[in-house]
């Protein structure tokens, strides 16, 4: 048996003040596991017991909702208000009683244009993976609704048509955007008292905040639009009211898009743009990723993949080459910036990873599909027990549906 921890990808790195001890870091995603009211349920518990113990060196935990008046989906994390405090703090103790050396950043999000209410949820169904319409009709259980969910208004920097969902969301007042932005502060300040290392705002996949730095969906023409500086303002504003909350050493990560897939969207050079001053701004970290919902109304021969649920993930990863489909977004940033940055999109070959933080295009990877399946697959790697490419065979029937949760059907039919 040959260990691989001589490697770098088990060496540690700094995120901002924070050291991880290796260069894995699992990739936020959602879990659709929280309770009816927003606190953590005992799945998410073991999900992150299970994830910590398996050696990755941080943890992104799934979207969180900051916003009262527009949260993520209907079973998300909550922390909106300081009562949600003492749920919060069962996933950061979790992780430090199994794995005292594995870091928990805690992510946070506003849905913006993309809310999903139920009567919207049959025109993503063209767009479920193969695999997870196998699933769907194997246990159509799982579409039957077991609860009154609130519907939340759909809103966005402007009003843009959204060809998704047929409908064009409300632009918000200049009053709305405060009212977020403290909210966003405040979401950090009750992770921080919740013991999280850290938080990672959600501005990619054309949720609210990809939606303002998006020049396809921010159309203003006040100080929250328009130019590259504008566009980012609203980041930058809950960064430094943020910082006012809980110090300079808490860090403070940011995800965000290096293509939209869209016309007039963030492409390569406005990505640049962009992660050159949420840099300057003092993000200890760049996660970059890609797409939004509307990118799948696109054809394939328009993307050059198959547009499938989820925009960010692709089906089908069968070589290395395949891999690390966000790299070149990745690369530039780290080229043209100071950032930190942190890689995602497809990897589940540890070759592959190798590879790349060897050729210092990156600081980290992050990966989730594989460690659903696999949550061990770190110290498998690590200790050479496993082999060079993980098990997960980029399906995507993992991604939840209806009440379905987190998990995968391959293993798990």
């Amino acid at each position: 048996m040959n260990t691989r921890e001589n490697s770098i990808v088990f060496t540690p790195a700094w995120i901002g003040p924070l050291q991880v001890k290796n260069r894995l870091i699992r990739s936020a995603t959602y879990e659709n596991s929280a309770t009816s009211g927003g606190e953590v349920s005992e799945f998410l518990v073991d999900l992150y017991r299970s994830l910590a113990k398996g050696g990755v060196g941080l943890i992104i935990t799934s979207l969180a909702g900051i916003y009262s008046k527009a949260l993520p989906y209907h079973l998300s994390i909550r922390a909106d208000e300081d009562s949600f405090i003492p749920s919060l703090k069962k996933i950061p103790r979790t992780v430090r009683e199994v794995n005292p050396d594995c870091k928990i950043i805690l992510q946070m999000a506003h849905p913006g244009r993309q809310v999903i209410n139920p009567k919207d949820a049959v025109k993503l169904f063209p767009m479920l993976p193969p695999a997870m319409l196998t699933y769907i009709q194997k246990h159509p259980e799982i579409l039957t609704p077991t609860e009154a969910v609130h519907e939340v208004e759909p809103t966005a920097p402007s009003a843009v048509y959204d060809t998704t969902y047929d409908r064009t969301p409300r632009a918000l007042t200049t009053d709305e955007i405060g009212e977020i932005i403290e909210a966003f502060a405040e979401g950090i300040r009750r992770a921080q008292e919740a013991g999280f290392d850290g938080v990672q705002l959600h501005a990619a996949h054309g949720y609210l905040l990809s939606s303002f730095l998006s020049p396809r969906t921010n159309q203003r023409e006040d100080q929250y639009g328009g130019s590259t500086e504008n566009r980012t303002r609203i980041v930058k504003e809950i960064y430094q009211l943020a910082r006012k909350k809980v110090g300079d050493s808490f860090p403070i990560l940011i995800k965000m898009n290096t293509t939209d897939f869209l016309p007039g969207g963030i492409d390569l050079d406005e990505a640049v743009r962009v992660g050159a001053v949420v840099s300057e701004t003092g993000f200890a970290a760049i996660e970059t990723s890609g797409g939004m919902t509307e990118s799948l109304t696109r054809t394939k021969e328009e993307l050059g993949w198959l547009p499938l649920l989820l925009a960010e993930s692709r089906t089908s990863i069968k070589t290395k080459d395949q891999e690390g489909y966000f790299l070149p977004g990745a690369k530039a940033i780290k080229e043209k910036t100071n950032a930190t940055v942190i890689v995602v999109g497809g990897f589940k070959s540890f070759s592959k990873i190798e590879e790349v933080l060897t050729s210092k295009v990156v600081d980290f990877v992050s990966l989730c599909r594989p460690l659903i399946r696999q949550p061990d697959l770190p110290n498998l790697w690590r200790s050479g027990e496993g082999p060079d490419k993980a098990e997960c065979i980029s399906c995507n029937a993992c991604i939840p549906v209806g009440s379905a949760r987190l998990g995968c059907r391959v293993k798990n039919p």
